[in-house]
């Protein structure tokens, strides 16, 4: 289950990476360079997370380590529901400014 929460993770990643490069929308200095690391560390914890499923079967400590990593996934998930929602925010306002100037101009 935590791997299907890394995919969904990578996934999300993906999209909001094509949505700021389509929009240009620049919300963090060198956010690609980010995006990319994140994608990296997570592909990598995924990795990590196909042995810890089946291990938690027969152990304990890994099946409690694999809760807390899915609470601290959820949270990872907000805050790129958040980054998301700030990109559309922004794509908005920018064409509620275009649409102003345009009326604007068509007026003088």
């Amino acid at each position: 289950m935590a791997e299907a929460m890394v995919s969904v993770l990578l996934e999300q990643l993906a999209s909001i990476t094509r949505k700021q490069i389509e929009e240009e929308v620049s919300l963090v200095v060198n956010v690609d360079q980010e995006v990319e690391n994140l994608i990296f560390h997570l592909n990598a914890v995924k990795a990590v997370l196909q042995d810890a499923e089946e291990r938690q079967v027969h152990e304990a400590n890994v099946r409690n380590w694999l809760h807390n990593l899915e609470d601290v996934s959820y949270g990872i998930n907000d805050v790129l529901d958040e980054w998301n929602t700030e990109i559309l925010k922004h794509q908005f306002e920018k064409q509620e400014k275009e649409a102003f100037t345009k009326r604007k101009d068509s007026l003088q």
